[in-house]
């Protein structure tokens, strides 16, 4: 078995004499460029990524996941959701709307490139130009909505600094510059972004060694970086699962090393079965089921009563308890509890809680005013083990509210949200979103805002709009939060979105692996796992 120290060496030896990048920054053309047979790599699950690895043109899970170990950016947050410097040597305040940024002078590429300020004013403003899936990240930066080539808050003032301003004071945004939307390219990609897709050449602790696409992805150190997030393995061998129960048993039988997913029939005994193997953690997701604005059923007075109707149908605490065993929390909000504290319950809150009396009561005012037609679908994948909840949402919607209801099964989470995307479902479907940053804006302005690319419910208001930005403006967390409460009542009585329950973060580790915690999302610490 090779060891680390001689792994490491023989990446560097290759690094001197070039031949690193891009061999071994990509080989999606011909998976498996990169021997790595004798490498002792830590295995865990995924699913496979929706999209490209383009940092800010990614919002799924498992890309993010791989993003954010192939890239890196100014900072980075610690498990706490603390923000510490990464690629930036410093971030100087100047006022409440101006930052200087100073680069690493060692902050270099994976092909050995050195990373300037040229390629993150290029990245952010690429973003924004061709407005990538999570573009609107960059609001806050002066000229975002000006529709300009170049945003006028970002300036190149040398080789290794630049100059952000904002339009407005904007709190925690040192945070949000750990977030993998802020990584930067290198500026000749720009125009190469389908290339780099596939084949990304990043600045972050690994590279990406294969993407055996439905199968593997396969990342291993890379040499060059010089960052603070010390790794602790050989590489990571991420390997597609079609099923969490076959994941699961891998794990019992030694072929897994790391699984972040339980199935549904283990969530009341996986503790029991795996001991001190398994981690459970307060998670910083929500799930919730998106109804489009497009769809007939639910426009105008009609429709903001049945969803409302349809939120008071289902018992959240009894699914919770039944099905969940207690892994997940009922919602009160649209905002899952960030490093483990509940936020403020928004006005209007009580719908969503079960009250099947009151929600037959609305559902037939809504059909007075317009009969409701076909079916109601709930779209989900079954990759991701969601067929037992949706089945029983379904069924219980059907039960108190007399709508026929039904789930629609997609057979992986790529083609679900491949129609997501690209706005083709008119029924509702399933969504859960995981905190990108510690903050509630996090959860109320991709879902959201007007100017959300992410936005797929087509919710539009320039109310919540307003109240977003006076919780940008806020001068505190809890000023900011007061926006943030009563943005989210504005939800609540339009309902775009069903909030369902926030969600518990589960691992389960084998028998020789040392577990590493987590970051605050909270997803496994990848680089810092390692055998006993």
């Amino acid at each position: 078995m090779t060891s680390r120290r001689s792994f490491l060496g023989m990446l560097a030896a290759l690094a001197v004499s070039g031949v690193v990048a891009p061999t071994v920054a990509g080989c999606t053309a011909e998976p498996g460029n990169v021997d790595t047979s004798d490498m002792n790599l830590i295995t865990t699950d995924i699913s496979e990524p929706q999209r490209t690895l383009i940092p800010a043109d990614s919002n799924d899970a498992p890309g993010q996941t791989i993003i954010n170990l192939v890239y890196s950016g100014l900072m980075y947050l610690d498990e706490t959701g603390g923000a510490h410097y990464d690629l930036a040597e410093s971030i100087t305040q100047v006022d409440d709307t101006t930052y200087d940024v100073v680069i690493r002078d060692d902050a270099v590429f994976s092909d050995g490139s050195t990373v300037e300020a040229e390629d993150f004013v290029d990245t952010w403003n690429t973003a924004v130009r061709q407005s990538l899936l999570s573009a609107h990240h960059f609001e806050p930066i002066r000229g975002f909505h000006e529709g300009r080539k170049s945003m006028r808050g970002l300036k190149v003032t040398g080789p290794k600094t630049f100059r952000i301003e904002l339009s407005r004071p904007t709190a925690g945004f040192l945070e949000r510059l750990g977030y993998s939307v802020f990584f930067p390219m290198r500026s000749e990609d720009q125009d190469r972004l389908s290339d780099r897709g596939t084949d990304p050449i990043g600045s972050g602790p690994y590279v990406l060694a294969s993407w055996e696409r439905e199968k593997a992805v396969t990342l291993v150190p890379n040499p060059r970086y010089k960052g603070p997030r010390t790794l602790q393995n050989e590489g990571i061998k991420f390997v597609v699962y079609s099923s969490e129960e076959q994941a699961y048993q891998d794990l019992v039988d030694g072929k897994l090393d790391v699984l972040t997913r339980i199935p549904a029939e283990k969530l009341g005994s996986f503790e029991k079965e795996l001991g001190s193997r398994a981690l459970t953690k307060p998670g910083g997701s929500i799930m919730e089921i998106t109804i489009p604005a497009n769809d007939a059923n639910f426009r105008g007075e009609a429709g903001r009563l049945r969803r409302r109707a349809l939120s008071m149908a289902i018992d959240r605490e009894g699914m919770a308890r039944d099905i969940f065993h207690g892994m997940v929390l009922p919602t009160t909000g649209f905002v899952a509890p960030l490093d483990g504290s509940i936020p403020p319950t928004p006005e209007g809150a009580d719908v969503l809680t079960y009250q099947p009396e009151k929600a037959r009561e609305l559902w037939e005012q809504a059909e007075k005013l317009e009969p409701f037609d076909g079916i109601f679908s709930i779209s989900y994948n079954t990759d991701g083990g969601h067929k037992t909840w949706i089945d029983a949402v379904a069924k219980q919607l059907s039960d108190t509210l007399g709508v026929p209801a039904e789930g629609h099964e997609f057979a992986t989470l790529k083609d679900l949200r491949q129609e997501v995307i690209a706005r083709h479902l008119t029924g509702a479907f399933r969504t859960i979103w995981q905190a990108e940053f510690p903050e509630e804006s996090t959860f109320l302005v991709p879902l959201y805002a007007s100017y959300s690319s992410e936005n797929e419910s087509g919710f539009n208001s320039s109310e919540y709009d307003e109240l977003l930005k006076k919780a940008g403006q806020a001068k505190s967390r809890e000023e900011a939060q007061k926006h943030y409460t009563e943005a989210q009542g504005l939800l609540l009585e339009k309902m775009p979105a069903i909030p369902l329950w926030t969600t518990k973060t589960f691992c389960a580790f084998g028998e020789d692996i040392v577990p590493a915690g987590y970051t605050w999302k909270p997803t496994p610490n990848y680089y810092l796992i390692h055998r006993a």
